[in-house]
């Protein structure tokens, strides 16, 4: 850690907590809110009411500065082994101290609306409390002691280095985080402002409104239904990003997951309207008709650049514009003249509405909440049929490591589809289910989005197929001399990458993601775009695509609620994507072994002489 650096931290953490809310006692629809800091209460838009006798917080203050000066004298005087023990004890204090801090707030808080009601009041007059920024400021600054601890030891920095995968997007999103606030200061006034605010009350509003602001995108993350709503987004782009991610292993650049996703949706129509059979047979064959639709039409440019070295880049985007002509030739009428003979289409719905028809019962995709064995709102009983096979699969996946890859894939399949069996069979846990949770359209093709994540993982480092793959993305000459088939290879991988693009039409088309069970023209297939950004900040990584897509899917449904309650636009969104693109190309602006895989061998070796070195990726 460098030394100059450190300090430098130490103190502009105290200037911002002098600056920072620390606690929000009330706060109204559109964000105007009651703030309570280091140097007295700020009330921009003047709200009354009874506000919580915090008479400890400037103690709190100037026990936080004693900290970051003391952490500032251990980076300036201490070294190795020694600066490692303070700063851990530091950290360990800044934690306790920032849980005293909130458990009082909410005590005192609690203590205000229990004598209020006990006065009579209708209603508790302190609602919609929380932390602010004073406080979140203090949990960073005690796990960044504890980070920089851990880099003082010996190893520390290779640590990091090691977990590059996570430590490069965990930076880009918070330079973009930072732009982003700094966008919403310059853009947006402070809620409900009066006349004469003081510069220090200028100050701590302003840092209420970008802290509110990030409030509002993260805040699905603490709800049922902002949950699930997030997944709903995240499915498809789960499924775009790992098409894209494929791609990038075998050295391509897939861009064609849009052309992919409709190709995907039309075969999946198709299949759903006119595959005859019982349920158990019809729905897998939907499934795969979708899978084989983007497939086929990712095995074509793939085809063209074994061939003829004509650039992926080039063919994936023609064949977007291919496939959405296709739809809009599909479903904008019902009948067609082609050479003086007319062409019926009896899959396009009557009327104008560019849609098919309603896709036939035993091809649809059922929603999630009653996969969980709930019909609807109010009372009803939790089936132990899904997480029995999801426990029994993944109990005998990492249990029967002995066992022959294959066999054990298959046995741990045999698993999964017993204890849906067995769970189906158990009585369920009685619960209950709210309106909002049952309206969120999340339907099962999220778990068809968990086992494509699970499919990338075991094909990609599991088998040789992966490894062959993965060759011929990092140097594609020495892959062929090594016996490789470059043409079959290219081919096969712009397939698969098709196949995974093609399978998020199944939450569209046969999931019912938007409102009905057909193919609209309305199909967001520009979610294949979105997936290139899934990909990058995922690093390419089963693990890393599937949080990417759940991050963007959180923004995107706190984007609605950040439009609704501060009136800013949920471009802001793709603003903050966008950023968070940017900056991963960037690399965060880190060092370029964090970025580099040859790079970062060479740097651990340096770090860590002497020591095994854990494969690169």
């Amino acid at each position: 850690m460098n030394r100059l650096l450190a300090p430098l931290v130490s103190l502009v953490f105290a200037l911002l907590l002098a600056v920072s809310p620390w606690f929000v006692a009330k706060r109204s629809f559109g964000g105007r809110g009651v703030l309570l800091a280091p140097f007295g209460v700020v009330n921009p838009s003047g709200a009354r009411g009874p506000v919580p006798e915090l008479g400890w917080i400037g103690v709190a203050f100037w026990g936080w500065v004693a900290l970051a000066v003391v952490a500032a004298l251990v980076f300036l005087l201490l070294n190795g082994e020694r600066r490692a023990r303070a700063l851990y004890l530091l950290g360990a204090i800044g934690l306790v101290a920032f849980g005293l801090e909130a458990f009082l707030f909410y005590h005192l808080v609690d203590a205000v609306n229990a004598a209020a009601l006990a006065e009579g009041a209708r209603r508790p007059p302190l609602r919609r409390h929380s932390l602010s920024l004073g406080l979140y400021l203090q949990l960073f600054f005690a796990l960044y002691l504890l980070v920089a601890a851990r880099m003082s030891q010996p190893a520390g920095r290779g640590l990091l280095i090691r977990y590059r995968g996570v430590v490069v997007p965990l930076v880009s999103l918070l330079l973009a985080m930072v732009a982003g606030g700094v966008l919403v200061w310059i853009l947006r006034p402070i809620p409900g402002v009066r006349e004469g605010l003081s510069t220090y009350g200028y100050l701590v509003g302003k840092f209420d409104l970008v802290t509110y602001t990030f409030q509002l995108l993260f805040g699905p993350v603490l709800s049922l239904p902002g949950l699930f709503q997030s997944a709903v987004i995240a499915t498809p782009l789960i499924f775009t990003g790992l098409s894209v991610a494929f791609g990038f292993k075998a050295g391509l650049f897939n861009i064609g997951a849009p052309g992919q996703l409709v190709m995907g949706a039309v075969f999946a129509m198709f299949a759903g309207l006119y595959l005859p059979g019982p349920r158990f047979l019809v729905l897998p064959a939907a499934i795969a008709a979708a899978a084989l639709g983007g497939a086929v039409w990712g095995a074509i440019p793939g085809w063209l650049k074994a061939r003829f070295g004509a650039h992926e880049v080039i063919n994936t985007i023609m064949m977007n514009y291919v496939a959405v002509s296709v739809m809009l030739l599909l479903l904008s009428k019902n009948e067609w003249s082609f050479f003086g003979h007319v062409v019926h289409f009896p899959f396009k719905a009557p009327g104008y509405e560019p849609k098919s028809l309603l896709i036939h019962e035993t091809a649809r995709i059922p929603m999630f909440i009653q996969m969980l064995g709930f019909k609807g709102a109010g009372p009803g009983e939790l089936s132990l049929a899904l997480p029995l096979a999801l426990l029994a699969l993944l109990l005998v996946y990492y249990l029967g490591r002995r066992m022959e890859l294959g066999r054990r894939v298959i046995a741990a399949l045999g698993a999964g589809v017993l204890g849906y069996l067995v769970g189906g069979v158990l009585p369920g846990i009685p619960a209950q289910v709210s309106a909002d949770l049952v309206s969120v359209r999340l339907n099962g093709s999220f778990v068809i989005a968990l086992f494509a994540v699970a499919f990338y993982n075991f094909y990609m480092w599991r088998t040789k197929y992966g490894y062959e793959l993965r060759a011929v993305g990092l140097a594609p000459k020495a892959a062929e001399y090594a016996g490789v088939n470059i043409t079959a290879k290219l081919v096969l991988t712009m397939a698969i990458a098709g196949a995974l693009a093609g399978l998020a039409a199944t939450h569209y088309v046969l999931g019912g993601g938007i409102d009905e069970y057909r193919f609209k023209q309305s199909i967001p297939y520009t979610v294949g775009f979105d997936g290139i950004a899934v990909a990058l900040m995922g690093q390419n990584t089963p693990v890393g695509v599937t949080l990417a897509a759940f991050l963007f899917g959180v923004l995107l449904t706190g984007g609605l609620q950040l439009n609704i309650q501060l009136g800013i636009s949920r471009e802001l969104v793709t603003v903050l994507e966008s950023l968070i693109v940017l900056f991963i190309a960037a690399g965060g602006f880190l060092p370029r072994y964090f970025v580099e895989p040859l790079l970062a061998t060479e740097a651990l070796k340096r770090l860590e002489p002497g020591h095994a070195l854990e494969e690169v990726r």
